[in-house]
């Protein structure tokens, strides 16, 4: 009934909409942008000043001195089960909003049955280096505002929007990585690692 087309939700909407706005930016001198070149100015310098830059060039010591021979690797460069792939997708949550592609994980769920060939070839062509990672990695930067009424770029915080895809692609690789770390890392150093 809340879903109907009526002059309440659509109130609704415009004032949930105008919430979602940034109308105006104060930037570091205290002045109020409201100009939306202005507002996009601000923030691309704001986050590129954030993200900076590397300018890392080699170690200058041999690290193999301090860290004991690593153990089997293997399972990291095994091509991906079709049982791996499913518990990936079993485990993915369900009520996230839908992303670049449109589809969220809850459609991906439900019609699992179908689209399963296509996701299982996807992994297979990432894993044999034949997949174009510039066609599914692209991703919406969205601003999310930390407080109520933000108005300095400080007060926000940015969220990458990414395909399912890549979803399932990084999360295959970070459980394989989870299940190797404790033996890599010395024991007083993964206290965040499950």
């Amino acid at each position: 009934m809340g879903d109907a087309s009526t002059k309440f939700f659509h109130a609704q909407a415009t004032v949930k909409y105008r919430r979602n706005l940034i109308t105006q930016l104060l930037d570091d001198s205290g002045n109020v942008l409201v100009n939306h070149a202005d507002k996009a100015n601000l923030i691309w310098l704001s986050f590129k000043e954030r993200l900076g830059t590397s300018t890392y060039s080699s170690l200058n010591f041999d690290t193999s001195h301090f860290f004991p021979a690593p153990p089997d690797l293997a399972l990291l460069v095994a091509p991906f089960s079709k049982l791996e792939i499913d518990s990936v997708i079993k485990a993915l949550p369900s009520d996230k909003a839908p992303v670049l592609d449109g589809f969220n994980t809850d459609f991906v769920k439900h019609c699992w049955s179908i689209i399963c060939p296509d996701f299982y070839r996807l992994c297979e062509d990432f894993f044999n280096n034949q997949l174009c990672l510039q066609s599914i990695n692209g991703s919406h930067i969205t601003l999310v505002p930390k407080k109520d009424d933000a108005q300095k770029i400080a007060d926000f915080r940015p969220i990458s929007l990414l395909n399912t895809s890549v979803k399932v692609i990084t999360k295959l690789l970070a459980n394989r990585l989870q299940t190797v770390l404790p033996s890599l890392l010395h024991k007083n150093q993964y206290s965040f690692i499950k």
